[in-house]
């Protein structure tokens, strides 16, 4: 299979860092979470419970594709983990890798709720209510990884994933 950039999306809480944390120890990828790459004005944006305007975030993806780009350079297959909730955001990530693999992962609200209550993530509860209204469903191919039970369940999705993955790529080399 050639190399492989999957790009890992969704709600504050929904496990995008434990999937791509799951990719990297099961199945030797690099995972990179893209919020260390976030701006002071994000992070003081979120410290203080306000929402990211949209300057703030062109700025910001602006900058991740440069980010990934040096990333891809040096890891072949690459798990790279951001909420990204615009999906002109996840267009342009399209447009500068058009091999991108979008992954939805998803966790349900009480769940999801239960992980920012046990306070690991800067994101509050309330904070992650108020702004869940913000994310933009994907319109574009994606696949989607639900993560709320055990780490074999979401193996066993995350291996299901890259089959199929592996599957196109053959069927790619055929045509």
């Amino acid at each position: 299979m050639n190399d492989v950039f999957i790009y890992l999306f969704g709600l504050p809480a929904a496990g995008k860092n434990y999937v791509g944390q799951a990719l990297a120890d099961e199945f030797g990828y690099t995972f990179y979470d893209g919020d260390l790459d976030l701006t002071p004005e994000m992070r003081a944006a979120v410290r203080d419970e306000r929402p990211f305007t949209d300057a703030m975030r062109d700025r910001f993806y602006a900058a991740l594709v440069g980010r990934i780009a040096a990333l891809r350079r040096d890891c072949p297959n690459l798990a790279f983990g951001q909420a990204t909730f615009k999906e002109r955001h996840r267009a342009l990530i399209a447009a500068a890798f058009p091999d991108v693999v979008f992954v939805l992962v998803e966790a349900g609200e009480a769940v999801r709720m239960a992980r920012l209550a046990a306070g690991d993530n800067p994101v509050t509860v309330d904070y992650a209510r108020r702004i869940a209204g913000f994310f933009e469903p994907p319109s574009h191919p994606h696949f989607v990884i639900r993560n709320e039970g055990p780490r074999a369940v979401l193996v066993d999705q995350l291996e299901g994933l890259l089959d199929s993955l592996a599957e196109e790529s053959s069927a790619d080399w055929a045509d």
